[in-house]
């Protein structure tokens, strides 16, 4: 199959899932489209204003993370490139699926002359403590909100475990994959049987020194416990800058939580981020507006469920990837300047 083939293929596999999330979205909705909209029209501005605030700082605290992971391996530390390299999460994430985040922070990080090795640590220890801290949350939130769990999502319970068993299994992983020495000795022996030819040793070989570069950066990166700890919290409050969204639009939309605590709000959130795990979309296109609308409809009725995920839609992704547009332009721009005075020197 050629590469035009592929990529058409690939873009209506996109397209298909886009299409169809529309169709779930409309059976959902299609009778409270109307009051949806009017909730819409009647949202406090200063509200909203609030929440693309919130809705940034997440990408705003994954940049601190990277100017601590690029200080702790002896790089000097720019703040706006490292604000770049989290914006890159959103802008991929949108343009790719998903599927070229970590391979264009790693070009960027190169590009600014880090070893490759060490430039995949970088993004992925963030990325390691994001998963840990949305399994841990999720587990934290349903000990202490176990009864209202059970009283209002007793048919998708079993989702709930399946969401952090796949995480958790990630999560391993990917550790395995950043330290464990034996596991990536396995690795290359596995590697080994299924590329016999002699015209993969160059290949492999640049795999064994980009695995052992990577697993060197990641032992160079976080060698303290209290390094994990400090990851773990800073974690804990960017997703909590996203877990309260939710409320801040019920309440932005003109409704109230009408006798849910704040924890349980929270909860739902929580465990949504959680359930979106087990639905394998590219990039998160279509499970969070589909579970989003499931579980908030469940506790605060369909109208509210619908522009409450607009409204965290709007915040966390659409605003965002616009930001992330006008960094990108930046970064285009100033790694074809520095390639161009590469050239002519």
């Amino acid at each position: 199959m050629s590469d035009k083939a592929k990529k058409g293929l690939k873009l209506a596999g996109y397209a298909a899932v886009i299409l169809l999330t529309a169709f779930i979205l409309y059976h959902l909705f299609k009778d409270s489209y109307k009051e949806i909209a009017a909730q819409l029209i009647k949202t406090n501005i200063w509200m909203l204003l609030f929440m693309i605030l919130l809705g940034n700082m997440y990408y705003i605290i994954d940049a601190i993370m990277y100017s601590y992971l690029l200080k702790k391996d002896g790089t000097p530390v720019n703040m706006l490139r490292c604000i770049a390299v989290s914006y890159m999460g959103i802008f991929f994430n949108v343009t790719t699926f998903g599927a070229g985040i970590k391979p264009g922070q790693v070009v960027y990080l190169h590009n600014k002359g880090i070893n490759v090795g060490r430039a995949c640590a970088i993004t992925t220890m963030p990325y390691v403590f994001h998963k840990t801290v949305i399994v841990g949350y999720a587990v934290i939130m349903l000990l202490f909100n176990n009864a209202f769990v059970m009283r209002n999502f007793s048919s998708t319970f079993g989702y709930i475990y399946i969401g952090a068993a796949i995480n958790i299994v990630i999560i391993t992983g990917i550790i395995l994959i950043c330290t464990a020495e034996w596991f990536h000795k396995l690795a290359m022996k596995l590697l080994d049987k299924i590329l016999k030819k002699e015209k993969f040793t160059p290949f492999k070989n640049k795999i064994k020194n980009q695995v052992e570069a990577l697993r060197e950066g990641t032992k160079n990166i976080i060698k303290s416990p209290a390094a994990w700890i400090s990851f773990t919290v800073i974690n804990m409050i960017k997703m909590s800058c996203w877990y309260v969204i939710p409320i801040i639009a019920i309440y932005a939309a003109g409704g109230s939580l009408g006798g849910v605590t704040v924890a349980q709000a929270i909860t739902v959130t929580a465990l949504m981020q959680l359930i979106m795990g087990v639905i394998p979309t590219s990039g998160g296109v279509g499970s969070l507006e589909v579970v989003f609308s499931l579980l908030f409809a469940a506790v605060f009725g369909k109208v509210m469920a619908g522009s409450s995920m607009v409204l965290y839609r709007i915040s966390t992704y659409y605003i965002p990837f616009l930001i992330s547009v006008i960094i990108m332009l930046a970064v285009g721009k100033d790694m074809k300047s520095k390639k161009k005075a590469g050239g002519s020197e």
